[in-house]
């Protein structure tokens, strides 16, 4: 799931359906609480103990505490490797990003029983996308509250089938301030270890706290209004999703554009990238042609 959320265009949330945890994640997230840890400040009081407990197990803190580790784990890892294709093969890089994310909104799009109205939602969700990925593009260097509320609208994506929090990011303008952010943030960490001064965490430090902040938020709040969105009407709520997908081609298409020089070969080699993208999308609907989103 965490490979999944850093790449645009595939979602952890639909590798939890491949997987088996879908509903047991969402039923772990909406029973989280904070009030249990309480009784952590009563540690003597065997009551505390036990009530810490049976709410431990209620709210499936193991499971969430296990794969949340796989996921951070390959998130630390991608995030050394993603900057490097950003900056040696930007073009390529963004080329593949809108395979991937094109792939996906045609084949979630096509099992969505449209109508006028979900038409003109996604429609909506799409342009609205467009906008902001304009507004935001320009935030090199945004406040630790942006970042907060990019933190909250990204972990979303755990309990959207279809939706990268990936994706999201790259419309709201932070993937890549965020991937240079984390990797700044891991080398102050190797660096404090081998003698350098604690000081260089400071910047890195303030900026991954205020994305994980909003990431705990967001999956006590948003993820809880998804989850009752999807259980009220799914099939307009896919739609939605299905044009904030569309309108999420315009940041790597901009990207790979900006990136281009123009020359016939690059283009061809960003075309055929693209299709290569939405290949391994296909081929992994394919795979698992038993899910149904809608």
């Amino acid at each position: 799931m965490g490979t999944a959320d850093m790449v645009p265009g595939v979602s952890g949330g639909t590798v939890a359906l491949i997987a088996g945890i879908y509903d047991r994640l969402i039923a772990a997230i909406a029973t989280l609480y904070p009030a249990p840890l309480l009784h952590l400040l009563r540690p003597h009081d065997p009551e505390s103990r036990a009530a810490f407990v049976e709410a431990w197990r209620e709210m499936d803190l193991t499971f969430l505490l296990v794969l949340g580790t796989g996921m951070i784990s390959a998130v630390v890892v991608l995030s050394q490797l993603i900057p490097i294709a950003l900056e040696d093969h930007r073009a390529l890089t963004g080329s593949f990003f809108v395979g991937l994310i094109a792939a996906s909104v045609v084949l979630i799009g096509r099992d969505v029983p449209w109508t006028r109205v979900r038409a003109a939602l996604a429609t909506a969700a799409a342009a609205l996308v467009v906008a902001v990925a304009t507004v935001t593009v320009s935030l090199a260097e945004p406040s630790p509250l942006f970042v907060f509320v990019a933190g909250a609208i990204a972990i979303s994506a755990m309990v959207l089938p279809g939706l990268s929090g990936a994706l999201l990011l790259l419309i709201l303008g932070q993937y890549e301030y965020l991937l240079g952010k984390l990797d700044e943030f891991l080398s102050a960490i190797v660096g404090i270890a081998t003698g350098d001064a604690p000081e260089t965490i400071v910047d890195p430090a303030v900026v991954v706290v205020a994305f994980c902040s909003g990431a705990v938020i967001g999956l006590l709040t948003i993820g809880r209004l998804v989850d009752r969105a999807l259980e009220r009407d799914r099939a307009t709520t896919i739609a939605v999703l299905v044009g904030l997908m569309a309108g999420g081609l315009y940041p790597p298409g901009r990207m790979a554009g900006n990136a281009m020089s123009g020359s016939a070969v690059e283009v061809v080699a960003a075309v055929v990238v693209a299709i290569v993208g939405a290949i391994l999308v296909t081929a992994f609907d394919a795979v698992t042609n038993d899910l149904d989103y809608v």
